[in-house]
């Protein structure tokens, strides 16, 4: 009887070994989630190569816009111009301090800014694809930091 008890208690331990080691072992769902300091560093750069490729396109395509050459281009104009340089300055700053709070909330506020500009301009589909294209990479950004990010790219 001593002996069935031993054998109780040695099982039922080594059971409750195996279930604290697998359990130990479980990674979290929202850690396997989270996105490295690395791979945020190479979207933002990615971010801030493609809003250049996409101030460019929107300056060739602003060009036969039904607003050129009237003080709405000039305007058009600086808040692209503004939102790739905060683009480039979160990469920056995410670099030298692997921190974004400041910066993201500036870079989503202009993006929405630009964004709103765009619905009410007839663009050609480069610089509409450019510009989803970086949605798309600013949602992701915005993923990483659980912020809220532009909504779906046009």
């Amino acid at each position: 009887m001593k002996r069935l008890n031993v054998l109780r208690l040695t099982s039922l331990s080594s059971l409750v070994a195996v279930f604290l080691l697998v359990a130990s072992c479980a990674v979290p769902a929202s850690a396997q989630n989270r996105v490295s300091d690395k791979d945020v560093a190479i979207m933002m750069d990615n971010l801030h190569s493609d809003a250049g490729r996409f101030q460019s396109a929107f300056d060739d395509s602003i060009k036969k816009s039904t607003i050129r050459h009237t003080s709405q281009e000039k305007e058009a104009r600086e808040l692209v111009e503004r939102f790739q340089k905060s683009a480039e300055g979160m990469y920056n700053h995410f670099k030298d301090t692997k921190k974004a709070d400041v910066d993201l909330p500036n870079v989503l506020t202009t993006a929405r800014e630009v964004d709103t500009l765009l619905r009410g301009l007839s663009l050609n589909e480069r610089t509409n694809a450019m510009w989803a294209k970086v949605v798309t990479e600013l949602n992701q950004i915005a993923d990483a930091f659980n912020v809220p990010g532009l909504g779906q790219p046009r």
